[in-house]
């Protein structure tokens, strides 16, 4: 899968502000090779962006992160998911990570909420 420079020196943001949240090496977000708890949530924020944001199918997630299975790409989106509803912490990691990694969906994210929330009673 051939990469844009655009969509390119995107990724490098995002793989950066995981590797500072998580304090992480690059390799340990893009490849599979550790399953220490702080690699296995970058890698699980960095699959669910691609997923999520830059809506690559789970089947095209092997080409982002080395070794990655979809079915295990599904997984990790699954159980993110869950544990944004469960768990206010995560879900308040997933708003940090989304802020410095990409503020601009982070702020289109944050308008639709704001938008459906005036319209709920």
């Amino acid at each position: 899968m051939q990469l844009t420079k655009n969509m390119e020196k995107k990724l490098q943001e995002v793989r950066f502000a995981l590797m500072t949240m998580f304090e992480v090496l690059e390799k340990d977000i893009v490849e599979m090779n550790s399953r220490k708890q702080a690699n296995v949530y970058a890698r699980m924020f960095y699959n669910y962006y691609l997923w999520k944001i830059q809506k690559v199918p789970h089947n095209h997630i092997k080409s982002y992160i080395k070794g990655m299975h979809h079915a295990t790409s599904i997984y990790l989106k699954n159980k993110l998911e869950h544990d944004m509803k469960i768990y206010d912490s995560v879900d308040m990691e997933w708003k940090t990570f989304m802020f410095f990694a990409d503020y601009k969906s982070w702020k289109q994210i944050e308008e639709i909420k704001y938008t459906q929330s005036k319209y709920i009673i």
